[in-house]
């Protein structure tokens, strides 16, 4: 009596194991996916907004989970700025280059005036007059040039030519040599730091794209999508709303899906204790 009873227990188990684990199956086909309107998107691929290009690279898994395929995954999307701002300071003190002649840079905050003074060749201003010794001679730690016919001296501060300065005020154009090459500025500003100056050129300006992540475009705001490891959608945020409904129903999905893995499992381990329990001895 007790074999039968713990036999039929044993099949009543194992058959709920068995259709639950079946039903999984059949369940899966009906995963709620997300769908939404827009081009799928792979490595390379662009598209166009408000004129402006956009292109995608390194589309890659950064992590594990998440929803619609997507789990960690992240991209990047890249554009050209055309019209993008740029500062600098050209700091006092210091020296700048200028058709090739090196210059020494003061500033008057008092009158808003950045003053480019040429450094002087000492050096081949001597070579150049025949007057005077092609050496300074050196006295109380001055410097004296030495005139060829009597070596007669004259401080070397008064016989300099006076150096050629070019003056800027705020609102004129200048010749700023910047990383990319010279470019031509304006000058807005004037501190006893230096002066500040502006200009417009291309930047190359990069985001990344994450799962459910908002990104600005010149045409309004988006968020991204991955159907799959490869691809990448940048819809409207319009869609926004849909998106959150199909994310709540695959929650929803994976909360009964867990369940029948656990009514699969638990019957199956108590199938597996009934089919013991059928071959215990009897008493007496």
């Amino acid at each position: 009596m007790q074999r039968r009873a713990a036999a039929a227990y044993f099949l009543f188990f194992l058959v709920a194991s068995v259709a639950a684990y079946s039903y999984i199956g059949v369940a899966e086909s009906q995963r709620p996916e997300v769908q939404l309107d827009g081009p799928e998107l792979t490595n390379d691929s662009t598209f166009t907004s408000e004129g402006q290009t956009y292109t995608v690279s390194n589309i890659h898994m950064s992590g594990g989970g998440g929803h619609g395929g997507g789990g960690d995954m992240v991209a990047d999307l890249s554009w050209t700025n055309n019209s993008s701002q740029y500062t600098a300071t050209i700091e006092a003190g210091s020296t700048t280059t200028l058709d090739n002649t090196t210059y020494n840079v003061s500033v008057d905050n008092s009158t808003s005036t950045l003053t480019l003074t040429a450094q002087q060749n000492v050096t081949a201003l001597l070579q150049d007059d025949s007057e005077v010794y092609n050496s300074l001679a050196t006295r109380d730690g001055e410097r004296f040039v030495v005139y060829r016919a009597d070596n007669s001296t004259q401080p070397l501060e008064e016989w300099l030519p006076e150096p050629e300065t070019v003056t800027y005020t705020v609102g004129d154009q200048y010749s700023y040599q910047a990383d990319s090459g010279t470019q031509m500025t304006t000058i807005t500003e004037v501190t006893d730091a230096g002066a500040t100056v502006e200009w417009t050129a291309p930047r190359q300006q990069t985001v990344e794209l994450s799962e459910g992540g908002n990104v600005t475009l010149a045409d309004g705001q988006y968020f991204a999508h991955f159907p799959d490891h490869s691809t990448v959608q940048v819809v409207s945020v319009d869609q926004y709303s849909q998106y959150q409904e199909t994310l709540a129903d695959q929650d929803y999905f994976h909360e009964r899906k867990n369940g029948l893995w656990g009514i699969s499992i638990l019957s199956g381990i108590a199938s597996v204790l009934m089919l013991g329990m059928a071959y215990l001895p009897n008493r007496g």
